[in-house]
């Protein structure tokens, strides 16, 4: 019997386990606990299990942290001196990444308790209760295997395939893996996800919700052969996999809907209410302000700490709620009233100068308390934020979610696919136009090009899907981030005149400077560490090009 130390599998165990029988936790550690005792109990597996789920995606972890990832590309700027600022920058290297580099090592830590976990699955008992429980635990496994390898697939491209536990003692030089082409990569990943499904039910009851379902795993799907599909991944363009990009964004898209994962009447409420019918896979990001979103995103003036708002260019792509953009000229834009009539999409996602919160305006007049320190662009973010919640002392918060997947995603992953694949046809139309209904904004222009489609689809990302860490990952693999990412980003000052208060001046100003590097910026580097442990004994294990 194989041995593992105390300290790693209690690490995967003490965090999360509340199902295990109490004295499995509380006992005095000895050197060592064998897989018999953590794998000879489904409690204490399904334990082992959990602890793999807190590296998914959220508003504040890894390259799934999306307030991060979006003052990393053309959403917003982040007024914290970290890791976006080094990146948009370009003073960024492999050591000093964070927290895209979190993902790496993250992302193969729960890899290979995934491992561990499929090694030692004959040793687990059947529940005699949940005839079922142990087979959807291997397909739980197997989902969350795949994700972590899609995770690092869409970062590095070219990754070490890992489908067994690796241990520098049994393994030895074995544990530095060659990276391997994107074709097996992504053959790996789609094998997983269609072994997972076999274990999987389509939808889980309330008291399993964010647990590994079907539905899940075709999102994932959907997802991975949409980007496998993109220019960053196929630049011969080949039709095949557009082709099976669309087909299996069409099963996931049906998938959903049949399960019930509709749209929300009101889109502010798939960002505000926990467990919303269009959350496919989501966490639970609690109600107050120690739960951290609205504490990070909100106004000082409003007891927030405004680390993270959006950019002039961001705010700008907002369509006029006729449907046109604000640089047609027959829009109806008014540049001393830049903020009306916009999609309504916008007063969900932007808190912007003189938008009422929380029963009065914001000013960002010299000296006021609203100005103070802020992001550099004065806009702040509103998706996501819970008006109602006192920051002072956390009363008045709601339950929310933070989507990973949810339906929109993928009726705008088949549009984008079979846009590729057959023009602009009916169904294209149809997916978009969806979209639209509900958030109060006109039908996409009938008789579009491919390519005036193609714009078109890639800006309904841009709105419905912003802040939610998608656009980081999309201008990388549509490869346009060499011109979104590599440009000064801006905000907006105002001023009011003092002989008629309702004459107001906007003045744009340059925020920051940014760069990004076409010959190396796409893919990230392998974190140093990790190189510097392989340094002379594996020359198949190399960093990314142009690192």
């Amino acid at each position: 019997m194989k041995k593992y130390s105390y300290t790693l599998l209690v690490m995967l165990l003490i965090s999360v386990v509340t199902s295990c029988k109490k004295n499995f936790l509380d006992r005095v550690p000895s050197d060592y606990i064998n897989e018999a005792e953590v794998f000879g109990n489904i409690d204490n597996a399904e334990g082992f299990l959990n602890n793999i789920y807190l590296t998914i995606p959220s508003w504040n972890y890894g390259a799934g942290n999306s307030y991060v990832t979006a003052a990393m590309t053309d959403e917003a700027k982040q007024r914290w001196a970290n890791g976006a600022i080094l990146f948009n920058t370009g003073a960024w290297n492999p050591s000093n990444f964070s927290p895209l580099g979190e993902d790496w090592t993250n992302a193969y830590t729960k890899i290979r308790a995934c491992n561990l976990f499929l090694t030692n699955f004959d040793l687990i008992p059947e529940d005699p209760n949940v005839p079922s429980r142990k087979s959807r635990l291997k397909g739980e496994v197997l989902m969350l295997r795949a994700f972590n390898h899609f995770v690092l697939f869409r970062g590095w491209g070219k990754i070490p395939i890992m489908d067994k536990p690796l241990s520098p003692a049994t393994d030895g030089e074995g544990v530095f893996l060659k990276r391997s082409e994107y074709s097996d990569v992504v053959s790996f990943i789609e094998g997983d996800l269609n072994a997972a499904m076999a274990n999987l039910p389509a939808k889980h009851d309330a008291g399993l919700w964010g647990r590994a379902t079907k539905t899940i795993c075709q999102a994932i799907k959907s997802r991975l052969f949409l980007y496998y599909a993109s220019t960053l991944f196929n630049p011969g363009n080949d039709a095949a996999k557009w082709q099976k990009a669309a087909t299996l964004s069409k099963e996931a898209m049906d998938a959903a809907l049949a399960q019930g994962y509709t749209l929300e009447p009101k889109f502010a409420d798939a960002f505000l209410k926990y467990a919303n019918s269009e959350c496919i896979w989501g966490r639970n990001i609690g109600t107050g302000a120690s739960a951290g979103l609205d504490q990070v995103m909100q106004p000082l003036g409003y007891s927030g700490w405004s680390n993270c708002g959006p950019i002039q260019d961001f705010v700008d792509a907002f369509e006029m709620k006729n449907g046109l953009s604000i640089q047609n000229a027959g829009s109806g834009w008014d540049p001393k009233h830049p903020y009306k009539d916009r999609d309504p999409r916008f007063y969900a996602t932007v808190l912007y100068p003189g938008a009422t919160w929380k029963n009065r305006k914001i000013n960002i007049y010299s000296n006021d308390k609203d100005n103070a320190n802020e992001p550099g662009t004065n806009y702040w973010w509103r998706k996501y934020m819970t008006e109602g919640l006192n920051l002072s002392n956390s009363s008045g918060g709601v339950n929310k979610s933070f989507s990973i997947f949810r339906t929109p995603e993928l009726m705008l992953n088949y549009a984008e696919a079979q846009n590729e694949v057959n023009g602009a046809d009916a169904s294209v139309y149809i997916a978009l136009n969806t979209i639209r209904k509900r958030a109060g904004m006109p039908d996409v222009t009938p008789g579009l090009t491919k390519d005036l489609m193609r714009d078109v689809i890639r800006h309904e990302r841009r709105i419905e899907l912003a802040f939610e860490g998608h656009r980081f990952w999309d201008v990388r693999r549509w490869k346009i981030a060499e011109v979104v990412d590599n440009r000064p980003v801006y905000g907006v000052n105002y001023t009011i005149s003092s002989s008629n208060a309702t004459d107001t001046t906007f003045a744009y100003f340059e925020s920051q400077k940014r760069v990004f590097d076409k010959t190396k910026h796409y893919f990230l580097p392998i974190p140093q560490g990790e190189i510097d442990k392989l340094s002379g004994k594996n020359p198949d294990f190399t960093q990314t090009l142009g690192w």
